[in-house]
């Protein structure tokens, strides 16, 4: 595909993103797993989970709940320390979702499970039990954009 000149076929670009393939795709027991991250066996700073979720495909109004709060408390960290436009949208976001927190979370499931998976990471809590997201840097990728940059480093010798 090139993004230089149309295309003369119709039709979607395949995959689940796009052309890029740039959305992820998480589920609810996704999110519990990484919300149980933050339960009893965190430190006192980041339990927000008195008790475990269980993974379930249903979405508990308490497990979304959590999830806002957990994600709430990212975007806080990340704006006092940086204080940026960014975490403070960040934030804006997370505050309208308190609104309702299961439609929030269900609309925005990959962001707030990814999100929430970094931060545990960030803060050194374990990893999370049977979670399918990956929230670290896939090695293949990032060894075929040092292959790119150093092809492009080394360009044509004249």
């Amino acid at each position: 595909m090139s993004f230089l000149r149309p295309s003369h076929r119709p039709g979607r670009a395949r995959g689940r993103g796009g052309a890029l393939g740039d959305v992820g795709y998480a589920t609810v027991a996704d999110l519990a797993a990484q919300v149980n991250r933050f339960g009893p066996g965190a430190p006192a700073a980041y339990q927000f989970a008195t008790t475990p979720f269980p993974p379930s495909s249903v979405l508990d109004p308490a497990l979304a709940l959590t999830a806002i709060t957990i994600y709430l408390r990212r975007a806080t960290d990340a704006y006092n320390q940086f204080h940026d436009a960014a975490s403070a949208a960040a934030i804006d976001k997370a505050n309208k979702g308190f609104a309702d927190p299961t439609t929030f979370v269900q609309a925005n499931l990959y962001d707030v499970t990814s999100t929430i998976g970094m931060f545990a990471d960030a803060a050194g809590l374990p990893a999370a039990a049977g979670s399918g997201v990956d929230t670290g840097i896939n090695p293949l990728l990032l060894g075929g954009v040092g292959l790119g940059i150093l092809f492009l480093m080394k360009g044509k010798k004249r």
